[in-house]
């Protein structure tokens, strides 16, 4: 009895390895094609319409793309080009103050406290990696005259966006 038990302990533990979680596939890539720098104090860049914009100089209501690392400098900080494995894919909606978007209330008027932003937020989170680069952000104000019907962007608006930068590759899914 006892063999047995000792058996049918080595079988399960075995099989919970085999049935364990598969590991982590990459679910696309973000190849940077050009060197970048990321400004002293900052640990992001901005891009849209194919150029890096300063940070007081995007068109809100333009698709950009936010570029993050880990870290602040008081540097300058290079990226080198690389190609960076996407780990996960996040799609919010958020506020000009970066808060979730939960609940609209229409009013006209004095006293409106609507939000004045509202980004449909694609966000590329990347895998660690020796230059410290955290993820890519995609977004427009969506909540501007003549948008009808609010939506994240395309994946055409978002290599618009980026220009020759990067290339994103997501392997045939969006």
């Amino acid at each position: 009895m006892m063999h047995f038990l000792i058996t049918l302990l080595l079988i399960s533990s075995f099989s919970a390895f085999a049935s364990g979680p598969p590991p982590e596939q990459p679910l696309g890539r973000l190849k940077l094609e050009v060197p970048l720098s990321i400004p002293p104090g900052a640990a992001t860049l901005r891009l849209q319409q194919g150029r890096v914009t300063a940070f007081n100089a995007v068109q809100e209501q333009d698709p950009f793309c936010i570029f993050e690392l880990d870290t602040v400098s008081e540097g300058a900080q290079p990226v080198a080009p690389a190609e960076f494995s996407i780990t996960r894919i996040d799609r919010s909606i958020e506020t000009f103050a970066g808060m979730p978007v939960l609940t609209m209330r229409v009013a006209l008027g004095q006293g409106d406290s609507s939000p004045s932003h509202i980004y449909y937020k694609t966000t590329y989170r990347l895998a660690s990696n020796p230059q410290g680069a955290r993820s890519l952000a995609c977004m427009s104000n969506q909540y501007v005259p003549g948008i009808a019907i609010m939506r994240h962007l395309s994946l055409g608006e978002i290599r618009d966006a980026l220009g020759g930068y990067f290339t994103l590759d997501l392997g045939g899914k969006h």
